[in-house]
């Protein structure tokens, strides 16, 4: 192996089925909602393309979790109705839908809170956009645990 060359390891079926869910949902969602096109060099799916030569899936997968919290983090204003017909057109796609990434993204915070840690940088950027949105239904105790936690990562970090 020359040097600057990495092996990329191989991922399991789980984290392959991940990758696949995640990277089709963010496709739809940046081309379909957002209104990106998708031919752009910057659109995600394109980018991703990109990621996964020269890293990898599994270094791949790490970034396209941040984005698929961006990408929740943007939808929290919209109305329900915009949330539901987000839903039908994915379902129709057979992606999964923007409520259930939703849901998981809710699951992983209550994760996070029970543990008192912050794992990895995808929790930790998702722990930092809930502290930053101020309308996110966070009791006031629970944000001061989660700066904490902030504070712990980063100086462990």
């Amino acid at each position: 192996m020359r040097q600057g060359e990495f092996v990329a390891r191989r991922m399991s079926e789980a984290r392959e089925k991940e990758f696949e869910e995640l990277s089709a949902f963010l496709e739809f969602y940046v081309t379909n909602v957002e209104g990106r096109d998708r031919d752009d060099k910057i659109h995600p799916s394109n980018v991703l393309v990109k990621i996964v030569e020269q890293y990898g899936k599994s270094q791949a997968l790490q970034g396209l979790k941040q984005a698929i919290n961006d990408t929740i983090e943007d939808s929290l204003d919209f109305e329900p109705s915009q949330v539901s017909l987000i839903d039908v057109e994915l379902a129709k796609n057979n992606l999964i839908t923007l409520s259930s990434l939703r849901l998981r993204y809710w699951k992983k915070y209550r994760k996070i809170i029970e543990r008192k840690a912050i794992r990895n940088e995808t929790e930790f950027y998702l722990v930092v956009a809930l502290v930053n949105d101020l309308t996110a239904p966070i009791e006031p105790d629970e944000r001061l645990i989660l700066n904490g936690l902030i504070a712990d990562f980063e100086k462990d970090g």
